[in-house]
């Protein structure tokens, strides 16, 4: 097992602690080194062996790294056409007549946000400068505001029908999305109600006063009828990958409409997804956000005059993710040519089940919890776990929904939670008031519970 510990232990310590000198959390060097020294162990030094490797580990993760460009894009695209403000608007209006009307609209909108950017602090970053003066002028503690922004983004995060934290955990597995995301619509389901009930009846209940300003002057449908062009990117975005994550239907428009385009003996989207790497632009969600985006500039004339500049600005906002994303190809295909997923499957085999499911997911819970992202959770945890689990009898769909609701789970965890650290900064510098990080916390500690232990069970049945 040194083999499987030395790589994983240096990606851990390099990843983690942010006190080595020159290489301390940085994930490309983390990544890359680990690779490497799986290559090594595992006795492969043929760099043709090493280029190939990289190659189809980065073929693995390729669609997350397009999910990733494109949704950023989308929506970075979205704010400036108004739409985020059309659906808080419109949410302020259905709900947003009673404090925790209004908290529940905030949280529906982040859960949506969330959806799209895939990441806590993006969408704080994005959604965040909409709701956090509504939130101060209603008196809320500048602690519940942060705790409220980590929450929503975070089960954000793998909400259906985008949910980036199941795709990530199905690409690291290496299996289709589909039966994944149809059981991510009852989870999710249950804990968004679950957790949007908490939030509304406990930390807000009876305690706050709602300020006449904040009260919607117009109707639901009045805000609608005015401005429903703005949302038909999204609704197509969003009706798009739906159409093929719902049991019932199953239909995968984008895929369709690629196969009926001939392209020598074959068509267009075979010849396509045969290409390594660029080929996991057919991913239905890939190509459903690039549709999305060329409907937004068809349907919004303001994005057709100076987006260059938008669009600019969102690839730079993500190019940190997406080298991280590139260098994690390059770990996951080291440790299957280096031969370590064997040896944790044979390892695993030998371990008690019920220690391995309990360590594996506390392991899941703290990396969300350090890293601040599910995504790179998974991405340096799951490619251990995922082969032990599945040695002890656990199904890979099943190994997917757990990892993903673990790890999303793991995001607004105490003590030392990242996201909050980043989401405190921000609603400090724009309410000018003191957050404290772990009394805020403390606050996202039901939701954490509640997708944690949703995400457990999967491990059992």
């Amino acid at each position: 097992m040194l083999i499987v510990i030395i790589p994983v232990l240096f990606l851990m310590l390099v990843s983690a602690v942010k006190r080595i000198p020159v290489i301390g959390g940085n994930l490309v060097v983390a990544f890359a080194g680990s690779g490497i020294l799986a290559m090594l162990l595992g006795g492969v030094y043929q760099p043709a062996v090493w280029g190939s490797a990289w190659l189809k580990g980065l073929d693995q993760v390729a669609y997350i790294v397009f999910i990733v460009i494109f949704g950023s894009v989308f929506s970075a695209l979205q704010v400036k056409s108004g739409a985020m403000d059309t659906v808080l608007n419109t949410l302020r209006a259905i709900f947003g007549h009673t404090p925790q009307g209004l908290v529940l609209a905030i949280l529906i909108a982040m859960y949506l946000g969330g959806s799209l950017v895939g990441t806590v602090a993006a969408v704080g970053a994005v959604i965040g400068l909409l709701v956090v003066p509504a939130l101060d002028d209603m008196g809320l503690d500048p602690d519940l505001i942060c705790a409220i922004i980590v929450t929503g983004g975070s089960l954000g995060a793998i909400m259906p029908p985008i949910s980036n934290a199941v795709n990530v955990a199905c690409s690291i597995i290496d299996i289709p999305t589909d039966q994944v995301l149809q059981i991510s619509y009852v989870t999710v389901a249950i804990a968004i109600v679950l957790v949007s009930t908490f939030v509304c009846k406990v930390y807000i209940g009876k305690k706050y006063q709602m300020p006449q300003h904040l009260i919607p002057k117009e109707g639901p449908f009045t805000i609608l009828k005015r401005e429903w062009p703005r949302l038909i990117p999204l609704l197509i975005l969003i009706l798009l990958v739906a159409l093929n994550s719902i049991p019932a239907i199953k239909f995968d428009v984008t895929g369709s409409l690629l196969k009926a385009i001939p392209a020598g003996d074959a068509n267009l989207y075979t010849k396509i997804s045969a290409i390594p790497v660029l080929g996991k632009i057919t991913n239905n969600i890939v190509l459903s956000l690039i549709v999305a985006i060329i409907v937004a500039f068809l349907c919004t004339k303001e994005l057709r005059t100076d987006s260059g500049t938008l669009i600019k600005n969102s690839l730079y906002n993500i190019r940190a993710s997406v080298i991280i994303q590139i260098f994690a190809g390059f770990f996951l295909g080291a440790f299957r040519a280096g031969g370590q997923m064997e040896a944790i499957a044979a390892w695993a085999s030998g371990l008690s089940a019920l220690a391995l499911k309990f360590g594996g997911s506390i392991a899941l819970l703290l990396g969300g919890m350090l890293m601040g992202a599910q995504s790179t959770t998974q991405t340096t945890l799951l490619p251990i776990l995922g082969p032990a689990w599945t040695a002890i009898g656990v199904s890979d769909i099943h190994a997917a929904v757990a990892s993903a609701h673990l790890a999303a789970a793991g995001q607004g965890l105490p003590p030392a939670d990242l996201n909050t650290f980043v989401i405190a900064g921000l609603v400090s510098s724009l309410l000018h008031k003191k957050v404290n990080p772990m009394r805020s916390m403390l606050l996202t500690v039901p939701y954490c519970m509640v997708l944690a232990g949703l995400g457990l069970i999967f491990l059992f049945i």
